[in-house]
């Protein structure tokens, strides 16, 4: 066991192991060339499973490849027990993209840099990409994303006049004259339904403008929210909070207010959310809605979503390295992959899979929409940033009203108290 395994995983763990990595007994025709896979719930097609199983165990002389299903609440703890001993380390793991850093920070998982060709390449998202590597090698591939694409109601923009937004500060002048307008006067209507407390469709604009929320200087993490870009983007979504909504009330609802519900309601002229809120429109309103990547700064460019999704990884301590590039090349097969995007709705990690989903309009803005993601920065201490609820706290405060100035300052130095 490496020394950065022992320090930064093995000392701080409590708790006991939920599940063992290996099964401890096999059928199968050579049991040496078991795996087991960890995959967490509900992210991966049933379909796609079913085919890994059975391509394993036709060309590993019926070898079995066991999937068990993990849930994301505790998932990290779990992950820290279980990757540190070869006894119980599953073989093949899948991480949520901003829990990658954590793990390969430590030492605890393999490199598979040699592998990137053979992977997909140039094809695999580049957000992810950066999620899975540290200190210039990739330890984790992407496996699949999904970000956040706007929706609106054709005939409210119609009415007001206005055309689709093809810049982000247009996205803003929508949402305001939507809101003014109000055509059909309906209660509680918003030009835009977008949170404060929805941080991930709020990093779109954070990233567009060209903030990170924080980077590394030398050895020092330094928050970025004080820059002219950071800024921008603060001041843009105020202006949104303050003027494209219907009250301070709705600015600061919790993002589980499903936005669908509030859009098929009549209650909203847009809304931001993954391209799976399609299926929860209204169908009465489907002709009515159309959809837009968020765009960027420059007329035509498309903006910098937030890349939510998986990458998938070796764990060091696996005993069985080689067979597990084996599984992992096939979970980026073209066959794998195209599962994620007929029947998951994800973008697959190689995006060039991504044919099935680009046959609908909001499956096209989708792709076009992860092409273009960033991630969150590659701190170790991020988690910590989002588990004390800075940045919810930050954008609940605009919301309010607070002076930008300020609060970015302020947030600025409780990011990096945090970070360093």
């Amino acid at each position: 066991m490496s020394r950065k395994i022992s320090t930064a995983i093995g000392l701080a763990l409590t708790g006991s192991v939920l599940l063992a990595g290996c099964s401890a007994g096999s059928t199968a025709a050579n049991a040496n060339e078991d795996l087991t896979v960890w995959f967490m719930r509900e992210d991966v097609p049933q379909v796609a499973q079913d085919w890994l199983v059975n391509e394993w165990a036709d060309t590993h002389d019926g070898a079995t490849l066991t999937i068990e299903i993990q849930d994301w609440d505790g998932i990290v703890t779990k992950l820290q027990t279980t990757l540190a001993s070869p006894s119980q380390t599953p073989d093949l793991v899948e991480f949520g993209n901003s829990q990658v850093i954590t793990f390969s920070a430590a030492g605890a998982l393999s490199d598979i840099t040699d592998m990137t060709d053979e992977l997909g390449g140039s094809d695999l998202i580049p957000s992810l990409v950066e999620a899975g590597t540290h200190d210039g090698a990739l330890y984790a591939a992407p496996f699949f994303a999904g970000s956040r694409i706007v929706y609106y109601r054709k005939s409210l923009f119609q009415a007001a006049g206005i055309a689709v937004p093809t810049t982000i500060a247009e996205v803003a002048q929508a949402a305001i004259t939507l809101q003014q307008a109000n055509p059909e006067g309906v209660d509680n209507f918003s030009g835009i339904f977008l949170p404060a407390k929805d941080f991930g469709a709020a990093q779109g604009w954070v990233y567009t403008h060209g903030s990170t929320f924080a980077e590394l200087d030398g050895d020092t993490w330094k928050g970025t929210l004080s820059t002219p870009e950071g800024i921008a983007a603060l001041e843009d979504l105020q202006n949104i909070y303050l003027n494209g909504v219907a009250d301070a009330a709705t600015a600061t609802l919790d993002e589980a207010r499903q936005p669908a519900v509030r859009y098929s309601a009549g209650q909203a002229g847009m809304f931001v959310a993954l391209n799976n809120a399609y299926a929860k429109i209204d169908p009465a309103l489907l002709e009515d809605t159309g959809v837009f990547a968020l765009p960027g700064v420059e007329a035509g460019s498309t903006g910098k979503a937030f890349a939510g999704g998986s990458n998938i990884a070796i764990p060091a301590q696996s005993p069985k390295q080689d067979l597990a590039r084996e599984a992992l090349a096939l979970t980026l097969s073209e066959t794998f992959q195209s599962y994620f995007a007929s029947d998951g709705g994800w973008v697959p990690g190689n995006i060039s899979y991504a044919a099935p989903l680009e046959a609908t309009e909001v499956g096209q803005v989708e792709v076009q929409a992860v092409a273009a993601s960033v991630m969150t920065p590659a701190a170790e201490g991020w988690a910590t940033v989002e588990g004390n609820d800075v940045i919810r706290d930050l954008l609940t405060q605009l919301a309010q009203g607070g002076d930008v100035k300020q609060l970015a300052a302020d947030t600025d130095a409780m990011i990096e108290s945090l970070l360093n």
